[in-house]
């Protein structure tokens, strides 16, 4: 693979990285002249045309997020090299290592670096839920740690549309099994609040140096997950505050309503933390989202059983349709074991039905074992999922078809006999299917006009039902910022999709102040307050004191929502970096350096790394779009310092370079 060329401008440069879906390339991208990374799908793949195209779908819906924590999307191709069709994704390249690595080599994170990369983490899944993306596989290993301390998500190219089927390899589920949230080692549908439980193991595992639970088989930790209590992290070291322990718990609660509502309510706990008012979690803060219809379902007084008090999704509009309650059931969940971790098993490994006979000298016919257990939840599941889940099981299928316009299309909407009921090997369950008629598929026109979302949608018999009209600072006025339902979605022909167009940025700027000797927790507030986002970075510093803002960008009148870059002292500068006794503070030299992007709208990562004695720092490190104007950068050092600006990635003009190195000299 190394050195070919991926649509005719993507050259392969080496192997950086393997994973459950495919390897991972460095490259170079010819067209901007700029380093990439490529994820290039396992050959397996590519006969599974219906894997395909989900694959392509939800990538391109990943690739309209937008956010600082998010590594980007460039591109979704495929190319024929040799007669093998590859398939491929092209990100962000990232100079880094996963907070897996770090962990492993620093044992464990303090607890003030690992809430503020907590913190990070949050505000990247607040942007991909807003538009309805589900990670669904938020874990260490996902998660880079560039070498300036910033925190990258990577791996939104596999995440999923709500709703929609997943993606998913069986390797990534071995992997990802010690992250699952109880929702989805049991296989039911899951939402948002399963991102945050997985952040809540992150996190756990930041903080101790080790992952709450483990076992020696991906069940065994599935099922922990579903019944095990969540470990406080003071338990293994006793430095960790409460809040800490409490902030945890409420993040990896097994029921999701008791979880943060979402990212923001999680943000917001977080930074109570931080800023020394400690952790706030009432009911007032933390509203609980609107619950579904849910049903307890227990076992009798004499059955121990630990699963007996699990709730789960009963689908009530749809079982009263189609199911006839069992007099005296008592809804026994050895579900916890078949049908709550069901999903997880049949993609790590193929139970069994028939027990192989002893070898004598003549071979045997082994008759089927029965086995007595409860019937799976089907609900919500595919055909295909349903079947491989039966045959498992050793049941018989029946499939009757229903239509019910607000449920995807090809799921089942009920089941006989119900959830829980007693069967043995080889009895029927029957499903019924949702079938619309005439179905298509919602085309994503994020980032068009109206005019070419009606096109797109007539060719598809899809009409416009409600338009609305919301400010935006990433997408430009005019163009589509979300749909309802989601692009991905089937829905029958003639039925209407609802718009949100993008009024533009709000032209009422707010005062972004000049915070520099203030302290961040009177920064932050105001900044907050005014309607604007903050970004905050620790560095040493002997120009103000400990958690005072060393630095901001940008200063002034500043669009609403916009993001303000606050530089933090986090103490003074370590006697590594001080002058030696030779030097003086006379030979520092400062220089007001003047750059600008290319004007293409994009944003662009303007850095100006330091070389001194051997050793490298970042001296300037902002994301800047071509309406920023000039940008000035005051460059301070000593004789002898060197500065390199680069943009993007690349380094700019040599000769500027060494002009920059002469005034300095």
């Amino acid at each position: 693979m190394i050195s070919k060329v991926l649509g005719k401008r993507y050259e392969i440069l080496e192997k950086i990285g393997t994973g459950g879906m495919g390897n991972v390339y460095k490259a170079h991208d010819r067209r901007l002249d700029r380093i990439v990374a490529i994820k290039i799908l396992k050959a397996q793949y590519n006969d599974e045309t219906g894997f395909i195209k989900k694959f392509k779908r939800e990538s391109l819906a990943a690739a309209s997020i937008s956010h600082p924590s998010i590594v980007s999307i460039y591109d979704v191709g495929t190319e024929d090299l040799a007669g093998l069709k590859v398939h491929y994704i092209v990100m962000e390249y990232i100079e880094g290592r996963t907070l897996k690595e770090v962990i492993k080599e620093e044992g464990r994170i303090p607890e003030k670096r690992a809430l503020n990369y907590a913190i990070q983490i949050l505000d990247a899944l607040k942007v991909a839920h807003s538009k309805g993306i589900v990670h669904r596989d938020i874990k260490s290993p996902n998660i880079m740690i560039t070498h300036d301390d910033r925190v990258k998500v990577t791996d939104f190219g596999i995440a999923r549309i709500a709703d929609n089927t997943t993606v998913t390899a069986t390797n990534a589920i071995m992997g990802s099994v010690h992250y699952f949230s109880p929702e989805q080692a049991r296989g039911v549908k899951v939402d948002n609040r399963s991102d945050i439980y997985s952040l809540g193991i992150v996190l756990y595992e930041m903080l101790t140096g080790k992952l709450p639970f483990d076992a020696e088989n991906p069940v065994s930790v599935a099922l922990m997950q579903v019944q095990s209590k969540m470990p406080k992290p003071s338990d293994t070291y006793s430095d960790i505050s409460e809040d800490a322990d409490i902030l945890v718990e409420k993040l990896t609660m097994k029921n999701p309503d008791d979880r943060f509502k979402d990212a923001s309510a999680a943000i917001k706990a977080i930074k109570g933390i931080l800023l020394g008012r400690g952790i706030s979690i009432t009911e007032k803060e933390v509203d609980p989202p609107v619950s579904r219809n849910k049903k307890v379902i227990r076992r009798d007084d004499s059955d121990h059983s630990p699963y007996s008090n699990i709730a789960l999704n009963n689908e009530e509009n749809f079982k009263k349709k189609r199911q006839k309650p069992k007099k005296n059931s008592t809804g026994p969940l050895l579900l916890g074991v078949l049908a709550a971790l069901l999903t997880v098993a049949l993609l790590v490994f193929i139970v069994p039905k028939v027990m192989s006979s002893r070898s004598d000298d003549k071979p045997k016919v082994q008759e089927p074992e029965v086995t007595e257990f409860e019937a799976p939840d089907l609900l919500g599941k595919s055909e295909a999922e349903v079947r491989s889940i039966l045959k498992t099981l050793g049941l018989k299928l029946e499939i009757e078809y229903d239509e019910e316009d607000n449920r995807p299309n090809g799921v089942v909407l009920s089941q006989e006999p119900v959830m829980g009921t007693k069967l043995k090997t080889g009895d029927t369950i029957k499903v019924f299917l949702n079938k619309l008629d005439e179905v298509v598929t919602i085309p994503n026109v994020i980032n068009r006009t109206r005019a070419e979302a009606e096109d797109l949608f007539t060719s598809s018999s899809i009409n416009i039902g409600e338009v609305k009209e919301e400010y935006s600072n990433e997408i430009e006025a005019g163009k589509i910022i979300s749909t309802e339902p989601k692009a991905g979605f089937e829905i029958k022909r003639g039925q209407s999709v609802d718009l949100v167009i993008s009024k533009g940025i709000d032209n009422n700027p707010v005062n972004a102040i000049n915070f520099r000797g203030e302290k961040l927790t009177v920064a932050q507030k105001y900044l907050e307050d005014s309607g604007l986002k903050v970004e905050v970075e620790y560095q040493e510093s002997n120009e103000v004191g400990k958690d005072e803002v060393v630095r901001q960008d940008p200063i002034g009148e500043v669009a609403k929502n916009s993001t303000v870059h606050l530089i933090v002292s986090s103490g003074p500068v370590t006697q590594s970096t001080e002058p030696s006794e030779n030097e003086s503070d006379s030979s520092e030299v400062s220089q007001v350096f003047k750059t600008k992007v290319n004007d293409d709208g994009q944003r662009h990562r303007v850095v100006v790394t330091r070389y001194r004695d051997g050793e490298s720092m970042v001296f300037y490190d902002y994301h800047k779009t071509f309406e920023d104007g000039d940008i000035s950068i005051e460059i301070k050092g000593k004789s002898g310092d060197k500065f390199v600006l680069s943009i993007d990635g690349e380094e700019v003009d040599t000769t500027v370079l060494k002009w920059l190195v002469r005034l300095l000299n």
